[in-house]
């Protein structure tokens, strides 16, 4: 399987050439695309295929001069793919040789994307390995957290929606991004919900479409400390509603085919609230606590935000009195 790497970077030269250097250490990928979104020091080809090894024909280096986000650069490398699937990457990530052994498994199939597993390294403080316990459940709702290759089930598409919107853990075919538009939001963080949540809503999952395998093929390095836009707690947090109204609407506007993820998606969105809340500057929590109420009223009715009180009284317990209630927030 021919497979291009496409990679945001930002201040990112170190982590990009230790990446390449597995990639071709793998022989993993046909090509790679990477996109220097305005690193203080413009990234250097000359040293990525220096110190990786990689060939040069195998690189695309691109820049942005003032920095756009990761989802811009994201979109602007697929523009550059040439190959018939991709893989979006953090340049800080790593894969495993697993990749490699999935890519052999998938040569031949005819699908729009495979999600994989990936290893978290928080849970390296446990020394344990694999994710988080969240996803993990998750995946084993949806019943293909065991054999190397799995077609997801309609059912199924549901529980793995609701995973970490995670963009490096899906081998993608390339025309089935661009023929749908699929891409990520361009806003600083959260710009892959859109991604994430748009491909499970336009492959056909009772077709086959998507696929899933428990081959732990990628090193997700989580960093909870420092500048990196994941720790990042000011407004520019508060721009994932825009893509969140987006994917909502394209829910409502196919009820007959989409409906399905009506709950899952907002079960999603609610567990999303809590999480940005407690990753949010106190000084921003009134401003978000009135943009998720006006998201509540329009896009999540009454009886589906019962439902789901009923049946995740956890979740509701956690959230609801402080975000999706209509009493005032405490700050």
């Amino acid at each position: 399987m021919n497979l291009t790497f496409a990679i945001p970077a930002h201040n990112d030269q170190n982590d990009l050439c230790r990446l390449l250097a597995r990639v071709q250490q793998l022989k993993i990928a046909a090509h790679v695309v990477v996109v220097d979104d305005g690193s203080d020091v413009p990234v250097s080809a000359e040293s990525l295929l220096e110190i990786s090894g990689l060939p040069a024909d195998h690189l695309t280096l691109l820049r942005h001069d003032t920095a756009l986000g990761p989802g811009a650069a994201r979109n602007r490398a697929l523009q550059h793919v040439a190959t018939d699937h991709m893989l979006f990457m953090d340049a800080d990530d790593l894969p495993t040789r697993e990749l490699g052994h999935l890519l052999c498994d998938l040569d031949g199939q005819d699908f729009d994307f495979c999600m994989f597993q990936h290893h978290d390294t928080r849970l390296e403080r446990e020394h344990s390995w694999g994710q988080t316990a969240h996803d993990q459940t998750l995946w084993q709702a949806a019943k293909v957290d065991v054999g190397a290759l799995t077609p997801v089930a309609p059912a199924a598409a549901t529980q793995l929606a609701r995973t970490a919107n995670y963009p490096w853990n899906k081998i993608y075919r390339t025309g089935f991004l661009c023929d749908h538009r699929i891409g990520c939001s361009e806003i600083m963080v959260h710009e892959d919900i859109e991604l994430h949540w748009r491909s499970f809503l336009k492959a056909r999952p009772e077709m086959g479409r998507i696929l899933a395998s428990d081959r732990i093929a990628m090193i997700h390095m989580f960093h909870e400390h420092g500048a990196r836009l994941t720790n990042r707690t000011g407004p520019e947090r508060l721009a994932v509603f825009e893509p969140l109204e987006r994917i909502s609407a394209e829910i409502d506007s196919d009820m007959g085919h989409l409906g399905h993820f009506a709950r899952p998606f907002h079960r999603f969105t609610i567990g999303l609230f809590d999480w940005i809340w407690h990753n949010l500057d106190p000084a921003l929590r009134p401003q978000f606590t009135a943009l998720v109420q006006r998201f509540r009223h329009a896009h999540i009715p009454p009886a589906l935000l019962d439902d789901i009180t009923r049946t995740d009284p956890a979740l509701v317990a956690r959230v609801l009195d402080h975000l999706v209630s209509d009493r005032p927030a405490d700050t």
